[in-house]
């Protein structure tokens, strides 16, 4: 390959990553602001999670002992919280379709230029926002109130 060929695929390459690195600020965003509720018990257990899959905010409605047993709460709390997850990693699967899908065409620098890196790896996942110091942590327990 001559060093104008080269020169202009190294240009598109790096287009593209720039293109992805954008695409993927965005997304990210997206990403973030997403959540899932999902419910169990005939509906009087709600579980919602945020785009991790974190717990954000659990109900059981004062009618759930009216059709079903106290000691089984957990577990419809366990089942709701999972169809919660289950439906976040599909939205997030979903967000991320598009990104994963340029990636896979993005070419590999090696054939660019010998010894270069692949594209593909450097872009190939997602981190999540760590937590920053100093902001508040949020509580490991729930606030538990009556809605009497």
């Amino acid at each position: 390959m001559d060093n104008d060929a080269a020169r202009h695929e190294l240009i598109d390459a790096l287009a593209l990553v720039q293109e992805q690195f954008a695409d993927l600020a965005v997304v990210e965003q997206e990403r973030a602001a997403l959540s899932a509720t999902a419910a169990s018990a005939d509906g009087t257990v709600t579980v919602t999670v945020d785009s991790d899959g974190v717990v954000i905010q659990t109900a059981v409605s004062e009618s759930y002992l009216d059709e079903h047993d106290l000691a089984d709460l957990g577990w419809h709390i366990t089942a709701a919280a999972q169809d919660a997850v289950h439906a976040v990693q599909l939205m997030v699967a979903e967000l991320l379709a598009p990104l994963a899908q340029r990636r896979e065409q993005m070419p590999s620098l090696s054939d660019i230029v010998e010894g270069a890196p692949d594209i593909r790896d450097l872009l190939s996942t997602v981190a999540p926002i760590p937590h920053t110091e100093g902001e508040e942590e949020p509580d490991d327990y729930p606030t538990v109130r009556s809605a009497r």
